[in-house]
């Protein structure tokens, strides 16, 4: 075997300095690393020193790498995501890690729990931590694999791919239908709207849907309110009100009646759910079988 020549520098410098790159910020690096600013700063200091070449530029509020830092910088964090490769599959071996997907609260409940039983009839041998969360995870520092999220499919440092898209209508259980009849966006104007607040609200407000059905409607009062959309799906399933549906999400309740529509025709939503992965570090095995089982289970979907 090769002798490995000694470094001419300390790890601990090369990783202040790979921190501080990646976040343009000797600040966020030390509070990434759990060390002050100041450290940082001299262990930078150093390493310039020791090759006798300015890594920053340096400014009041950032930092920038010169391009001696940005060649350093190259070779430096390839290096680092190498190492840091090579001991998870080495704890691998011997530990198979959990596949950790993330989603939010509605789609795990409403939509994935369901189906998770099929995958894991498929693959057995593959563990899943599934965490439902409206909040975005970081997927380095959270250490996730998979994540379905909603949006436009653009997110920096990440592989997205479309999953399926969301289509609004408004539904309600049998019961209420048939204690408030009605048959037209208008008469949806004098019932008893579920209200969803909170951050998902703006992709399911009732004055959005109402006007883009063309539907004048002064600011409305609901008198139920949730901050979360299976609380407003449990409401309309136990007679409570009108449910502004997430077609494709909550599609097995109308197909088995439990809730029914109330007006033909779907407005579609101008974002979508897409299935997303990391760029910043090599995709597991399991993790590729998850997003390809996804993908396939929702092809009927797109």
């Amino acid at each position: 075997m090769t002798r490995v020549p000694l470094l001419p520098v300390q790890l601990n410098a090369l990783a202040c300095f790979e921190a501080a790159g990646r976040h343009a910020s000797f600040t966020h690096a030390a509070r990434e690393l759990g060390i002050t600013q100041a450290a940082v700063s001299k262990q930078i200091k150093a390493l310039e020193s020791r090759l006798n070449a300015r890594l920053f530029d340096r400014g009041n509020r950032a930092v920038a790498l010169t391009e001696a830092g940005k060649k350093l910088y190259e070779g430096v964090s390839a290096g680092m995501r190498t190492i840091g490769e090579t001991l998870e599959a080495l704890s691998s071996i011997r530990h198979p890690p959990e596949l950790v997907v993330t989603t939010t609260v509605a789609m795990a409940s409403l939509w994935l729990m369901p189906r998770i039983a099929s995958f894991r009839a498929q693959h057995p041998g593959i563990a899943i931590r599934l965490i439902a969360t409206d909040t975005l995870l970081d997927f380095l520092e959270d250490r996730v694999d998979v994540a379905i999220r909603y949006g436009n499919g653009d997110w920096p440092h990440l592989n997205s791919k479309f999953l399926l898209g969301v289509r609004f209508f408004p539904c309600c259980s049998p019961d209420y239908l048939a204690r408030h009849p009605m048959r037209t966006a208008e008469d949806l104007r004098h019932a008893r709207l579920l209200n969803l607040e909170g951050p998902a609200a703006r992709y399911s407000e009732w004055e959005w849907w109402f006007a883009s059905n063309g539907i004048a409607v002064s600011k409305l009062d609901p008198e139920l309110s949730f901050n979360n959309y299976p609380l407003l799906v449990q409401a309309a399933l136990s007679g409570q009100g009108v449910l502004l549906a997430w077609g494709n999400v909550i599609d097995n309740l109308i197909d088995d009646g439990s809730l029914v529509r109330i007006i033909d025709g779907d407005t579609p939503a101008n974002q979508s759910y897409y299935v997303v992965t990391t760029q910043r570090r090599t995709v597991r095995e399991e993790a590729r079988t998850f997003c390809e089982w996804l993908l396939a289970d929702t092809r009927q979907l797109r």
